[in-house]
């Protein structure tokens, strides 16, 4: 069974499939975010350094201001905290142990962190561990003990420095950032260097195709292959670094994904058990990665004393057992034809096809090897146990006769070689896609367009009164092209249709630009955009929805964000191409957002300047925010359901807004009334296994009513600031 064989340039890349990225900087000595943020971002979250790349991130945090105001206030200057990383329990070799123990191969520590701070004794700078905190070459005892124990060792790099002002002038990039990273590979021959804070200027500024050169250069001459990834946007980077969440299917050229075990890169002393990866969602997220070609890079971040602690052990070791017991599986295999799906995931030893079971049950179907593709031959369980198999037309079969398969999942090798192609008797081409925009020709006010079952051509313009209605999403498709697929004009309806074929959210698939206008019962792949009064989107499943007008209705909406996914945004590309909004609505009154689901964004609802307008009976589950208003007059936040959200409800600015009634649980905090926001009432909000209740900053006339506080982190379920009194 030959697979697929991704395309790779150094020989050890796909037999190091799995590997640690230890992620430190000057912020370890504070180690705090807010639980959903990164914590090595902490000195921009006071304020202190406005920074292009933490744009789309909350700056300044309140969270962060109250927290440095009771820990830290002596603290005035970020280098202030060099004394306090001590790393005086730093030992290399115990980061080698649990490397080993985790069934990894590789281990990444950072070199230089983008606020400056170098983690070896680098030229051009005294602003290193050996000079200033540690007293230690941290790089090199990691070097040293990777090469003893033939672990590939790897770095990352910064190219920009938030710490010096010549950056990133010319001179900086000759004399600092060259010769650093040249070092790097040179010095402690590093296998595998990651690229960090390009900021969109590539080549140009940082000359990264030079370096490049030379750095293999460097590294050929001692013998090694150099692995380099996308983080410097060169075309000579010859790996790809996707963060967060594995690509849709397949990559047959060499990726890595990134993923901390929590929120936080680093470690972030506010992230409990329950805010990590449990064992089997890292070994899922592990064994799909493997599966679709790539290699996993889990981040974690040792504490201010150079220890990894049990929390961060704990899921490594554990899914590390099982890892141990395959080598072979993780470390020594190549995709198949398909990569299975979130049950079975597949991939090749060899010439033999392994099956792995990730519910570890009596039962499980191999959905994917159906007989006229696949003609299977044995079935065989890892553990030697007894099972008994059959093919039938919809995949395989395995029942375990005697129990369960021991372990974290089941592991089948299975015989299979492809079965005889079909004769064609006819041809399976699909046919073109009708013309959209002609069969609207005539359309008058009033008038309903149906269409059949089938795929359609846009773009069109829908004339004002006139319905186009489908036979359902799922039955009638609208295919989009460079620009929008669809417009809406005054009174004008779309309906029971399919978007899609949209080039990925730098534009709207859909847009409204007539009054009373409403689109209901689609699916709409891409951005709905409304710039026009009296819009109705109801029952609608898609990415996101924005809003310019008055009066708007959104109900019964399902929309899904894309916030781990690069280069993707909801609502148009700003600062941080990944900051996606699931509804934004942008002035006007009389606004209804109500019993929409709304899932991974990074914000799920946003109100700027919009006044006398509710937002009610919502369930939201985001990542940074999940009602935000800014700037809001009179806004009603009612009934919601927020989970497994940084900040459930947040008012900043604006006036007379009512957050009451809302369910919220395992976030940070349930509700934020920050930076001027007057006569704010938070009133009759449940709140659950939250770290706060309540914060309250810069915000004197909020007004708290009772409210509900269930296993808070800490003691004060509500919090005032910035004066300590909050009767000030």
């Amino acid at each position: 069974m030959a697979g697929l064989t991704p395309v790779t340039g150094p020989a050890w890349w796909n037999e190091r499939r799995y590997g640690v990225y230890l992620h430190a900087n000057i912020a370890t000595v504070a180690s705090f975010s807010p639980i959903g943020e990164r914590a090595d971002r902490y000195w921009s979250h006071l304020g202190s350094d406005p920074l292009p790349a933490v744009a789309p991130h909350p700056s300044p945090m309140a969270e962060v201001l109250a927290y440095h105001r009771d820990r830290w206030a002596h603290v005035g200057h970020y280098d202030d905290f060099l004394p306090f990383l001590s790393y005086h329990r730093f030992d290399a070799d115990e980061y080698v142990d649990l490397v080993l123990a985790a069934g990894m191969t590789t281990l990444v520590h950072v070199a230089k962190h983008r606020d400056g701070f170098c983690w070896w004794n680098a030229p051009s700078t005294e602003r290193t561990s050996v000079h200033h905190g540690p007293h230690r070459d941290v790089l090199g005892e990691l070097a040293a003990a990777s090469r003893r124990n033939q672990i590939a060792f790897g770095t990352s790099y910064s190219l920009f420095d938030w710490s010096d002002p010549h950056c990133p002038d010319p001179w900086f990039v000759d004399e600092i950032v060259h010769p650093q990273v040249l070092d790097l590979v040179e010095r402690y021959g590093v296998e595998l260097l990651l690229g960090e804070g390009h900021t969109g200027r590539g080549d140009d500024v940082w000359r990264t195709t030079e370096l490049i050169e030379r750095l293999h250069d460097r590294a050929e001459a001692q013998g090694l292959e150099l692995a380099i990834d996308d983080g410097w946007q060169s075309l000579d980077g010859n790996v790809t670094t996707i963060r967060h969440t594995p690509p849709s299917d397949i990559r047959t050229l060499p990726w890595q994904l990134r993923r901390s075990l929590g929120p936080s890169p680093s470690f972030n002393r506010a992230e409990r058990a329950e805010h990590r990866l449990s064992t089997g969602a890292l070994l899922d997220l592990l064994t799909e990665v493997i599966a679709k070609g790539g290699n996993l890079l889990i981040d974690i971040g040792p504490g201010v004393d150079g220890s990894i602690g049990e929390l961060e052990q704990r899921p490594l070791r554990a899914v590390g057992a099982w890892v141990n017991d395959h080598l072979d599986i993780i470390h020594g295999s190549h995709p198949f034809d398909q990569w299975g799906d979130a049950q079975v995931r597949y991939t090749v030893v060899g010439d033999e096809l392994v099956a792995l079971d990730l519910a570890a049950g009596a039962e499980v179907v191999l959905a994917g090897l159906t007989p006229d593709r696949y003609i299977v031959s044995a079935v065989e369980a890892d553990d030697g146990g007894a099972l008994h198999w059959e093919q039938h037309r919809t995949g395989v079969t395995i029942s375990r006769i005697d129990r369960s398969p021991a372990g974290l999942a089941g592991v089948y090798r299975i015989g299979v070689r492809p079965a005889a192609e079909a004769i064609r008797l006819f041809d399976e081409n699909d046919p073109a896609p009708i013309p959209l925009a002609p069969l609207l020709v005539g359309a008058v006010p009033g008038a309903v367009v149906q269409l059949r079952d089938g795929v359609y051509a846009g773009p069109v313009d829908i004339p004002p009164g006139v319905t186009l209605r489908g036979m359902g999403w799922d039955r009638t498709t609208v295919l989009g092209a460079a620009s929008t697929a669809v417009v809406l004009g005054r009174g004008s309806r779309l309906a029971n249709v399919h978007v899609t074929g949209f080039p990925a959210y730098h534009a709207a698939a859909v847009l409204v630009t007539g009054a009373g206008a409403a689109v209901a019962g689609c699916r709409i792949d891409g951005l709905l955009l409304a710039e026009a009064d009296d819009v109705t989107v109801s029952a609608v499943i898609g990415s996101g929805v924005a809003v310019i007008g008055e009066r708007s209705t959104i109900e019964r909406c399902a929309l899904k964000g894309h916030h781990a996914e690069p280069g993707v945004g909801a609502a148009g590309p700003p600062a941080d191409a990944g900051f996606d909004i699931g509804i934004h609505v942008t002035g006007g009154s009389g606004h209804r957002i109500t019993r929409n689901e709304i899932v991974a964004h990074r914000s799920a609802i946003r109100a700027d300047d919009v006044s006398a307008s509710t937002i009610t009976e919502n369930r939201i589950e985001a990542r940074w925010w999940g009602v935000h208003l800014v700037g809001c007059d009179h806004v009603e936040v009612a009934d919601n359901q927020v989970q497994h959200t940084m900040r459930a409800v947040d008012v900043e600015g604006g006036n007379g807004s009512v957050v009451t009634g809302n369910w919220v649980a395992d976030g940070d905090s349930g509700a934020l009334v920050e930076f001027g926001a007057t006569d704010t009432s938070v009133i009759d909000n449940h709140i659950e296994r939250c770290r706060i209740g309540v914060l309250v900053w810069d915000a004197p006339t909020t007004r708290l009513g009772p409210n509900t506080f269930v296993d808070l982190h800490e003691e004060e379920p509500c919090v005032h600031g910035p004066d300590t009194d909050p009767d000030a």
